[in-house]
């Protein structure tokens, strides 16, 4: 079976990264939970044999991250979509439970900033707001 082409479209609008940086330091148990569905995606990639290489990404940072791996299993599996579709709300509630609406605010834009060429991370996510 030939690989797909590449694509564009499965990049997100928040970034999950900084989100459970976030988390994590807020709830120690946070890790475990996530880690426990994290390996649930980690898993069907590996039997629907998925390669993140013929996807692109919206920076190098993004290519590394666990939702960019579930976006492109959302394209390829329906069974992948049903199970992420009663798993993923409880995930959302859990993990927005521990944020500030504006966390979540600067997490969008964090995802929308990474979209630029010369994108790199800055250390102070304040800083994010001069773009």
């Amino acid at each position: 079976m030939a690989p797909p082409e590449p694509c564009t479209d499965a990049s997100c609008k928040m970034c999950t990264i900084h989100l459970e940086e976030l988390c994590r330091q807020r709830a120690w148990w946070f890790s475990a939970f996530r880690e426990t569905l994290a390996t649930g995606v980690r898993l069907f990639a590996i039997i629907l044999m998925v390669r993140t290489d013929n996807y692109q990404s919206r920076s190098p940072m993004c290519k590394k991250c666990i939702r960019f791996k579930k976006n492109v299993l959302k394209r390829l599996s329906p069974i992948f979509n049903r199970l992420d579709g009663y798993l993923n709300p409880v995930f959302n509630r859990v993990r927005d439970s521990l944020l500030t609406p504006e966390e979540l605010d600067r997490a969008r834009l964090l995802a929308r900033c990474a979209a630029e060429q010369q994108f790199v991370r800055p250390a102070n996510l304040t800083m994010l707001s001069e773009f």
